[in-house]
This record gives structure tokens, C-alpha cells and sequence, in this order.
């Protein structure tokens, strides 16, 4: 599978962007087509196992930490449930818990971060044809965050990945990346080709700077902890 870089400004149109792609809301005018059918041509009972979504602030449906992770399309089985925790960095933190998977979500403190991992859990647990990652990642610490983009590419198969992106490094791993300005393609195609354009860079400019102070001063860029967002 590859994987799409969305990125933009903010509301430059990346989440509405996501909501349609997987059909999750219906454009006014055009057609999205998944592996050359129309969406709106597929049965929604069809459709939906073949769509994973992973957002910033995901909701947590189940009672249990391990009900959330197994609610989708199908249930998954709890091997399922917990190879998926492995791969979204949410089992270290899940083990701490008064009774690990079984914990009552009501009883599970968490983190934005740890949220977002539960959310990527789910995500990962209900494997289809599309997944699609709406700022998913946002919360994540980067050590984190390089684990779980590990996780994505291991488990890719012939999943398409749509990855809503802030951080550079978003873009600079997909395969593609498509800008949005004003809620419309403004370019797209690799990202080192788009890097070429001032305005494209303008788009990572507090990232940007942050990398260029560091290669001054000889200090490595500022390393995100767990729930820092940009």
C-alpha cells in the first residue's frame, strides 16, 4: 500500500479532506473512488471494514480498555486486540493498569497521548483497505511517534494510508503528499519535489526554524514529550 500526506495550513480543508475520503461525509460536487468504485455505489455494510480512522481526540466507545480497542466492524479477538496495542505503543501503559485490558475505562486515567495510542489500537485491530490517520499522531512523544510510523509501514500490506500532517517529518516519509490551500489542491506530488517551493516550506515554518536554530547552535531540535502538540 502507499501512503498520502495531507497537509496544509490550518483550515486549509485536511480534515473534511479525511471525512470524505472515507465517506464519512459526501462532497457536493465529484466522485471519491475506492480501488476505481465509487463510494457512493458500495454498500455501507461493505464499505465500512474496509475503513480504519485514527483521529487526535478519538472517542472511546466499550466499557473496558480492551472493549475500545476490539469496538469496529467486527470484534477482535483479544490476540487481535493485543498485537494491536503492541504496535500503537499502548501495552506498556495498558499493563500498568489495575487490571490491564479489563480495566474499566472509567478507571483508566489517560493522556491525550495515551488516548490517541488506544485510538491507533482500534485503528490497527480492524485492518482494511484504507487507513486514515486525522492529526493521530499530534499527541504522541517522538520516540513514540517513531515506533508507531514503524508499525505503519510493517503493517501497510495493501493498506492505503491517508496521514493528515502537521510535523515535516509526516511528509517527508508518505509517498505522496497533497497540499491544500483554501480548501483546494493547491499541488501535489513528492515531497522533495514540493520542498523546491517557499510557500510549501511556509507551511513547517515553526518546525523549520526550530531545525535550522538547532544546525546553528549545535543543540539537537527540541524533542516533543507525550500530549505536545504543534
Amino acid at each position: 500500500g502507499t501512503s498520502l500526506a495531507v497537509v496544509g495550513r490550518s483550515g486549509s480543508g485536511k480534515s473534511v479532506f479525511a471525512a470524505v475520503a472515507g465517506r464519512l461525509l459526501d462532497p457536493d460536487t465529484g466522485t471519491v473512488l475506492l480501488d476505481g468504485v465509487p463510494l457512493t455505489a458500495m454498500d455501507p455494510a461493505l464499505l465500512r471494514p474496509e475503513i480504519a480512522y485514527a483521529f487526535a481526540r478519538p472517542a472511546l466507545p466499550g466499557t473496558t480498555v480492551g472493549d475500545t480497542i476490539a469496538f469496529g466492524a467486527w470484534t477482535a479477538d483479544p490476540e487481535a486486540v493485543r498485537a494491536a496495542a503492541r504496535a500503537a505503543r499502548a501495552d506498556g501503559f495498558i499493563g500498568l493498569l489495575p487490571y490491564g485490558y479489563a480495566t474499566p475505562l472509567t478507571d483508566a486515567p489517560l493522556s491525550g497521548g495515551e488516548r490517541q495510542r488506544l485510538g491507533l489500537a482500534r485503528a490497527f485491530a480492524h485492518p482494511g483497505r484504507l487507513l486514515i490517520l486525522d492529526d493521530a499522531l499530534s499527541g504522541l512523544d517522538t520516540v513514540t511517534e517513531h515506533h508507531v510510523r514503524r508499525a505503519l509501514d510493517e503493517r501497510a500490506g495493501r493498506c492505503t494510508r491517508v496521514i493528515v500532517a502537521h510535523r515535516l517529518s509526516s511528509a517527508a516519509r508518505a509517498d505522496r503528499v497533497l497540499w491544500l490551500e483554501d480548501g483546494r489542491v493547491r499541488a501535489t506530488g513528492p515531497h522533495e519535489e514540493l520542498w523546491a517551493d517557499p510557500e510549501y516550506r511556509a507551511v513547517f515554518r515553526t518546525e523549520v526554524a526550530e531545525v535550522a536554530e538547532a544546525a546553528e547552535t549545535g543543540a539537537p531540535p527540541p524533542a516533543r514529550t507525550e500530549g505536545e502538540s504543534r
